[in-house]
């Protein structure tokens, strides 16, 4: 048994078991604080401690599980490390409750997503993304953990799937696989789909995955509670075809939209007049007398031109219907030979923010 510092007092000798080490509450005396006391097994090479020590040392998140001490024996080996206490909700029973809250699991996907984002940002491959290493906080925030396996970079072949199976991504089952971000998304459509039901689809489970039929959409397990658009870009994290799967990050920015529904404000500035859209005035037209006339629509998520007369530009391209008004732009009405007769309206939007 390792020996902590009188720094460190166990709140129970009662200790949790994983296939490489143990986990203990303890006490941090001197900040006054629960955290746990993550351990080897005894004669267990501390590479995978170290490696998770490396991995979490390089990224700060509110998504990411924090790494507060690190302990070593006598011979200046890692024994173990201190790390944050989730004492939030397990993910494991939340199928039971997602298909009458359909913002409330898009939250929780939305979060897993952030954390990949970051961890891929800084160039690192989680490897073991499941609805085991993610636990929520206690303010509720949902925290990804476990980074053992966790590799740095996309040129690490695999001679061994430690991962969980039916996380895996097909193309990790061939022979000396290259890890990449790819198989982390892979498992974040695994994840999406394991919150909203007790059973995965069949195909998901084979091994390979979906080697008889592709994944089916996840809108039929969420009963339709979802927009089209975020249906699809989580049916895409599981595309067989690892180049078709979305970033993290573009997972994060669909369903950020979503998750802020009728919260945009956008503002048009022409001269002395200011124009406003939002939830309680969605449609605006402005015109200019003898250039152009411009109508644009809030749809609740995006800023959409919906008709268009006479010239008008959008950061000096056509503007035509359908066209998303981005969070800064600038309309100008009249061809480039007017010149100084040209008028230029501004188009700023504000960007809400998701409340977890």
């Amino acid at each position: 048994m390792i020996n902590l510092t009188s720094r460190y007092v166990p709140l129970t000798q009662t200790l949790i078991s994983g296939g490489f080490g143990s986990v203990q509450p303890v006490r941090d005396t001197f900040l006054g604080r629960d955290v746990l006391f993550k351990f080897l097994h005894s004669g267990n090479d501390d590479a995978q401690l170290r490696n998770e020590i490396q991995m979490l040392a390089k990224v700060r998140s509110k998504h990411i599980v924090e790494i507060y001490d690190v302990i070593k024996g006598d011979d200046g080996k890692v024994q173990g490390i201190i790390i944050e206490h989730l004492k939030g909700r397990s993910f494991d029973d939340f199928h039971l409750e997602a298909l009458a809250n359909p913002t409330e699991y898009l939250r929780v996907v939305y979060q897993i997503a952030q954390a990949l984002s970051v961890l891929h940002g800084s160039g690192i491959v989680h490897r073991d993304l499941k609805l085991d290493n993610i636990k929520g906080s206690s303010s509720g925030i949902v925290k990804l953990f476990d980074f053992g396996i966790s590799v740095d970079g996309d040129n690490y072949h695999t001679v061994l799937n430690r991962g969980t199976l039916v996380y895996a991504a097909p193309e990790l089952f061939v022979p000396g696989a290259c890890i990449t971000k790819e198989m982390d998304v892979y498992a974040l459509g695994v994840c999406a789909w394991a919150l909203a039901t007790a059973k995965l689809p069949k195909v998901l489970r084979e091994t390979p995955p979906q080697q008889t039929a592709d994944a089916p959409s996840i809108n039929s397990a969420m009963g339709g509670g979802l927009a089209q658009e975020v249906v699809d870009v989580i049916d895409a994290c599981l595309a067989v075809d690892p180049r078709r799967r979305p970033s993290a990050q573009q997972v994060c920015d669909v369903i950020h939209k979503h998750l802020v529904r009728d919260e945009h404000r956008g503002t048009f500035v022409y001269g002395s007049k200011v124009y406003l859209l939002h939830k309680g005035n969605r449609n605006v037209t402005m015109k200019i007398s003898g250039v152009g006339e411009l109508s644009v629509a809030y749809t609740g998520v995006s800023f959409e031109i919906t008709g268009v007369a006479g010239d008008v530009y959008v950061n000096n391209r056509d503007a035509v219907p359908g066209m998303e008004l981005h969070e800064a732009c600038v309309l100008t009405f009249g061809k480039p030979e007017r010149k100084s007769q040209r008028s230029w309206v501004t188009f700023s939007s504000s960007h809400p923010e998701v409340i977890l």
